[in-house]
């Protein structure tokens, strides 16, 4: 009977637990990262029946065992505060309060007047503290040299954080640019620039923008003065003669054929056949006939006329105005000129126009490249200048139609020009920083230079300037590709000014690919001096400092603690945790080479919820309700039997 009693007794404490247990879980159903306890059980015995063959047992009650912890992921809650975070999976944050680590999952952190990170209750979040802040008195700037990768896996103390908020990213000079890009080498150019004076014509494009094509052995005739024929790689200029006319004076004859001397004077009144015959007798002079010779010159006299031949060149040029000058020239384009009539560059071709003219009319006419890419010839005289451009053996015709309308009479004090030469030229380029973290423009323009064996030649004008567009530093180097468009070299180059910088080029190419002309990418590893905007945290625990440079620096990294048996931690209030022997010591997982892996994610700007689920508690907290007035029922009912036994033995 009295069993009874003491079976309601231990229900009313037992059902009182669990009341206080499911009435804590409704208290804490809004705290940050709290879990659900869940109480547990166990049965009294007592007294043991032996009634064979079977052997039962008389209970004495219950009793609360122990509670559960429920480590199920409570829900995410997004907040504005950075430094507010949850734990996605597995794991605690560590805290220190008076100098002992607790764990806990309420991430709800913020800086207090040290700017250490710390929770609700003052306690320090520990983390793997870089130590890359050196204070300065205008603030608190990043040491750069100190390796930020993977700092759990370098730290074996953590410690608190401090974030203060005057952090300055110190600038740092450009040592290394990458360039990736690819120069298009198009038949037909859109976007063109003026040939200059050392473009090569084997990589000229004409006014429409259509590469020419120019190759060695190409050629025209460029002629100035009176007429010279040309036919069949033989230069003829026919000088007629006539008549001297008495007038006191006698025929002076003094003229040059590829500059050998034709020097003679004959009698006032001398007939054409005397100045035939005598020219005859002066050019078969032994002397004469072979400085002619070795000039290429041949001659004939015939229907009163005398007239030179000549290969690759025919200059008659006259002493005075008995014979007027001429001379006509085949310009032959060659890559690497050696005769006196190949011509390579654009200034080369200047120089052999200029240097014709200057013969037939000394000091009358300029011959210049004009900032259009037009080739000029401008007449300072106040006479007419003759010239023509005539098609030779191997002419271009792209080229020989480029040139043509500089084949015209030149009025006194105008200008015959070519058309456009145009070349292919395209530019790039990117900010660089100097030690200061100035901010300079580095640009590369590329243009196309010569053609060689299907090798073509790029040359890059290299030119960096400050903010305010002044030039420190300017260079030109030469790129060579093969006919697959692949660089052959350099490799790299270096430019010494401001500083020293190493620019990869490896990543250049030139071939037809219109999809690319205009794109490439620029890479540096320069910085410029930041300032602090905000901290962040990624997922994986790294504290960032976000500067106005667009730069980031890690501070620290937050790692995950990990337990045995988390069910076995001791809890202190709070939402704390400590270690006990049942949990055993907190770990980080790391693999086989002992590389910590943060397999629980963080998230920035996130509270865990309660993971106390309302709908079941209630059910619990009335079930256990039951379960109480139960008890207390037969604890009632025991008494009142106990009360019949004593009135009973009183009767």
């Amino acid at each position: 009977m009295t069993t009874s009693f003491y079976n309601g007794i231990s229900g009313l404490k037992s059902f009182q637990y669990g009341i206080d247990v499911w009435g804590d879980n409704i208290a804490n159903i809004n705290t940050v990262g709290y879990k659900e306890n869940m109480p547990e059980f166990a049965t009294l015995f007592a007294n043991t029946l032996d009634t064979q063959p079977i052997t039962s047992d008389v209970g004495m009650g219950s009793r609360l065992s122990s509670t559960a912890m429920n480590l199920s992921q409570g829900s995410l809650i997004n907040t504005d505060n950075p430094f507010d975070l949850a734990i996605e999976g597995e794991g605690w944050f560590a805290v220190s309060k008076n100098n002992q680590t607790y764990y806990t999952r309420t991430g709800d952190f913020k800086p207090d007047a040290q700017g250490f990170l710390v929770d609700d209750n003052g306690d320090y979040l520990l983390v793997a503290n870089a130590n890359n802040l050196v204070k300065k008195d205008d603030g608190y700037y990043i040491n750069p040299s100190v390796d930020t990768t993977d700092l759990v896996d370098k730290i074996s103390q953590m410690t608190p954080i401090s974030l203060p908020k005057d952090v300055i990213l110190p600038a740092v000079a450009t040592t290394k640019v990458d360039i990736q890009t690819n120069l298009n080498d198009s038949p037909t150019i859109n976007s063109s620039t003026p040939a200059n004076a050392n473009s090569y014509f084997s990589a000229l494009y004409d006014s429409e923008g259509n590469d020419m094509h120019v190759v060695d052995g190409n050629d025209f005739i460029y002629e100035a003065g009176e007429k010279t024929t040309y036919d069949k790689g033989v230069f003829s200029r026919e000088i007629c003669i006539t008549d001297d006319k008495e007038d006191g004076e006698d025929v002076n004859i003094d003229f040059s054929v590829n500059n050998v001397p034709v020097k003679l004077t004959l009698p006032d009144g001398s007939s054409k056949e005397d100045i035939l015959n005598a020219l005859n007798d002066y050019l078969n002079q032994p002397d004469i006939k072979q400085a002619l010779e070795d000039n290429n010159v041949t001659y004939s006299i015939q229907n009163d006329a005398i007239t030179f031949n000549s290969t690759d060149s025919l200059k008659v040029l006259s002493n005075n105005s008995y014979i007027t000058s001429s001379e006509a020239k085949k310009l032959v384009y060659k890559n690497s000129p050696q005769n006196d009539n190949e011509f390579a560059t654009v200034s080369d071709l200047v120089s052999q126009i200029q240097g014709i003219l200057n013969d037939v009319y000394p000091n009358a006419a300029t011959v210049s490249l004009e900032k259009d890419g037009k080739i000029s010839v401008y007449n300072n005289s106040d006479s007419i200048i003759k010239s023509d451009i005539l098609k030779a053996d191997n002419t271009n015709d792209s080229f020989f139609n480029n040139m043509q309308n500089m084949g015209n009479d030149i009025v006194s004090h105008t200008a015959a020009k070519s058309s456009d030469f145009l070349v292919n030229a395209q530019s790039l380029g990117g900010y660089i920083y100097d030690s200061a973290g100035n901010k300079d423009t580095l640009s590369l323009t590329f243009t196309k230079k010569e053609v060689l064996n299907g090798e073509t030649l790029w040359q890059a004008d290299i030119a960096i300037k400050d903010e305010n567009g002044t030039t420190i530093n300017t260079t030109s180097q030469d790129f060579l590709f093969n006919k697959d468009g692949k660089l052959i070299s350099p490799q790299q180059i270096t430019i010494t000014s401001p500083q020293q910088i190493t620019i990869d080029t490896s990543k250049i190419t030139a071939y037809l690919k219109p999809d690319t002309a205009s794109s490439y990418i620029f890479n540096q590893d320069g910085v410029s001096k930041g300032y602090l905007r905000n901290y962040q945290i990624d997922q994986n625990g790294n504290i960032q400092a976000t500067f106005s440079n667009s730069e980031t620096a890690i501070l620290g990294q937050i790692p995950i603690y990990h337990f045995v048996n988390d069910q076995g931690l001791e809890s202190i209030g709070s939402n704390l945790f400590r270690e006990t022997s049942n949990s055993n010591k907190a770990f980080l997982y790391k693999d086989s080479s002992g590389k910590y892996i943060a397999n629980s994610k963080i998230k920035s700007n996130a509270l865990e919820a309660s993971n106390v689920n309302m709908s079941e508690a209630m059910t619990e907290l009335i079930v256990i309700q039951k379960a109480y007035s139960s008890a207390a029922k037969t604890v009632t009912t025991s008494d009142q039997m106990i009360q019949r036994a004593i009135d009973m033995k009183k009767g």
